[in-house]
């Protein structure tokens, strides 16, 4: 199914982030699960494209409702960050789906793992919402980790340190790539636990399980890559870790995406890995 969607609001949340909010022209809801991305066709000076975006959602006034809200870091010579960051409000696209898989497990774990980097955040943030009531009574413990680059780049800072203050049993590390230990330039956030290097360098001691945890990795394929072999070494496998890289999703029923990918793709995949490392 198709749908038109037009742009409502541009938020610029660092340097090189901005996050934007489209709504539905037909005025009906959308409808997807939490973690769950839509495909936007776009259409520019050279012709239509395609790129796969997880939706947003988590302000009060858009968890229902005709809302997509997206979070998008530019790339270099990138066509669809150009185009998007230079758009205006009113600008449409035509949207499909949902798709995807990495989405909360019917029965929630004993402790369930989160774990992003940069715009890898998306699909988590409105998961919290739905995590609300289950981390209220305490059925689960929520450990998100986030790798950035630096204090700048920690976006949606202030919501999740909020969260963390109302739910003692939402655990929140942020792990900057490129701040040293003691550098002053870091900005603090109440109830957030903060660590240096890249966020799979510091998840190599925790002590997990795979008969009581469960972990969703989004993000940079280097993480994911260099992440997930360290957790089947402790027994994990497909069923206790759904991952996504955080590139150009995959195609609903493509085996191996990465036959499909134009030479501009492959080079936006480059730059996003060197970007990010």
């Amino acid at each position: 199914m198709q749908i038109q969607v037009r742009l409502e609001r541009v938020r610029s949340l660092s340097s090189s982030t901005k996050d934007f909010r489209f709504v539905r022209v037909d005025g009906e809801p959308v409808s997807f699960v939490p973690g769950q991305f839509f495909r936007f066709v776009f259409t520019d000076q050279a012709g239509e494209f395609e790129r796969s975006y997880s939706l947003c959602n988590f302000e009060s006034d858009c968890l229902h409702g005709e809302f997509l809200d997206l979070v998008i870091s530019t790339v270099d010579g990138g066509r669809a960050s150009k185009l998007l960051f230079d758009a205006e409000p009113g600008f449409e696209a035509t949207v499909s789906g949902p798709f995807g898989r990495l989405v909360l497990p019917e029965k929630l774990p004993k402790r369930l793992f989160l774990v992003a980097t940069s715009v890898g955040i998306a699909p988590y943030m409105p998961m919290l919402d739905a995590l609300r009531d289950s981390l209220r009574q305490g059925d689960v413990d929520v450990y998100f980790f986030y790798g950035t680059r630096d204090a700048e780049e920690f976006i949606y800072g202030q919501f999740l340190s909020a969260f963390a203050e109302q739910y003692k049993n939402f655990h929140l590390t942020v792990c900057y790539s490129r701040i040293e230990s003691g550098d002053a330039s870091i900005i603090s956030h109440p109830n957030v636990t903060v660590r240096f290097g890249y966020v799979q360098n510091n998840m190599t001691e925790l002590k997990m399980s795979p008969a009581t945890d469960h972990v969703l990795l989004c993000g940079n394929p280097m993480m994911i890559d260099d992440l997930y072999p360290q957790l089947k070494q402790q027994g994990f496998g497909v069923r206790q870790v759904v991952r996504e890289k955080y590139v150009f999703a995959k195609r609903p029923g493509v085996k191996n995406p990465a036959v499909e990918m134009t030479a501009e793709q492959k080079r936006l995949l480059a730059e996003k890995m060197k970007k990010y490392s």
